[in-house]
C-alpha cells in the first residue's frame, strides 16, 4: 500500500470525516422546538437520509477504498470503480480521483528510474503542451466559480472551485514536468500529465519506434526486465514536435539506436 499516493489517502479520509460528521449532526439533530408541520418534515427527511443516503454513501466509500486495493494490484476495473465511486461524492471526490490516477501512474512505471528535479545540464528542453491547456482549464472553471457566487448557486460553486484547485495543480506539475529533455548521456520524459517524469540513459534503450499515431515505443532495459514505454508526441507544443523528433533521433542515432 506503499505506492498509494498521498492525495488518495486524503481524499478517501476527507470524505470519511464529512460523511461521520454530517450524519452524526443529523442525528443529534433537536426537532423539538420546531412547529409540528416542520417536525413532521424534517423527521422524514431525517428518515430517509439515515436509511437510505447514509448506506449508499458509506457503500460508496467501501468502493473507494477497494478500488485503490485493485489498483495496486493492477486490476482492470481499478479506475472505473474509483471514478464512479469518486464522482458520486464530489467535491472531495476529485481529490480522491486524482490520487487515483497519481497511484495508477505510479504504479504503472514503478520500473522506471525517476528523473531527478531539475533540467541542469539539458542540452534540449521540450516543455509539455498540456501546460497551456491546463492554464486554460483552471481560468474557465475559476470564471464559472466566480459567476455562479455572484448568482447565488454556493452549492455548485463549490465543484468548480473543486476543478479550479484541480487544474491549478495539474498547470504546476505540467510546468515542472517538461514532456521531452535530451541530456549527453539520457533523456527524461513525462507520458502524460499525471505520469512521473523517467529518466531513461542512452544505454539502457534498446529499440525505438515512431508509430503512425504519433507516439514512440521505446523497449528499455530496467531492473525488472525489458519494458516498453509509449510516449505520446502530442505532449510536445506542435511547432516544436518536429524538433523534438529531429533532435530525439539524432540523440538515439548517435548511440547505435536508430529511431525507426
Amino acid at each position: 500500500m506503499r505506492m498509494i499516493h498521498p492525495a488518495a489517502w486524503a481524499g478517501l479520509l476527507f470524505n470519511v470525516v464529512l460523511a461521520f460528521m454530517l450524519f452524526h449532526a443529523l442525528e443529534a439533530m433537536d426537532l423539538s422546538k420546531l412547529e409540528a408541520a416542520q417536525q413532521e418534515a424534517w423527521e422524514e427527511l431525517k428518515v430517509l437520509i439515515l436509511e437510505t443516503v447514509r448506506p449508499f454513501y458509506l457503500t460508496l466509500l467501501l468502493m473507494q477504498a477497494v478500488a485503490l486495493f485493485l489498483i495496486v494490484r493492477q486490476m482492470p476495473l481499478a479506475l472505473p470503480v474509483a471514478f464512479m465511486s469518486g464522482l458520486l461524492t464530489i467535491p472531495i471526490g476529485f481529490v480522491y480521483m486524482l490520487g487515483s490516477l497519481l497511484t495508477y501512474y505510479r504504479i504503472k512505471y514503478a520500473d522506471f528510474a525517476a528523473a531527478p528535479a531539475g533540467d541542469a545540464g539539458a542540452r534540449h528542453i521540450f516543455p509539455s503542451f498540456t501546460l497551456k491547456k491546463m492554464q486554460v482549464f483552471a481560468g474557465a472553471n475559476f470564471a464559472a466559480f466566480a459567476l455562479l457566487l455572484l448568482l447565488g448557486s454556493f452549492n455548485i460553486a463549490v465543484t468548480f472551485l473543486a476543478l479550479t484547485l484541480v487544474g491549478l495543480y495539474c498547470t504546476l506539475r505540467a510546468g515542472r514536468n517538461h514532456a521531452l529533455v535530451l541530456y549527453n548521456d539520457s533523456l527524461t520524459l513525462t507520458p502524460g500529465l499525471l505520469s512521473p517524469k523517467l529518466l531513461l540513459p542512452y544505454s539502457h534503450i534498446t529499440l525505438a519506434i515512431l508509430r503512425e499515431n504519433e507516439t514512440i515505443q521505446f523497449e528499455v532495459n530496467t531492473p525488472g526486465g525489458l519494458r516498453s514505454l509509449i510516449w505520446p508526441l502530442l505532449t510536445v507544443d506542435p511547432t516544436q514536435r518536429r524538433q523534438a523528433i529531429e533532435e530525439l533521433g539524432a540523440a538515439l542515432d548517435a548511440r547505435g539506436v536508430p529511431l525507426e
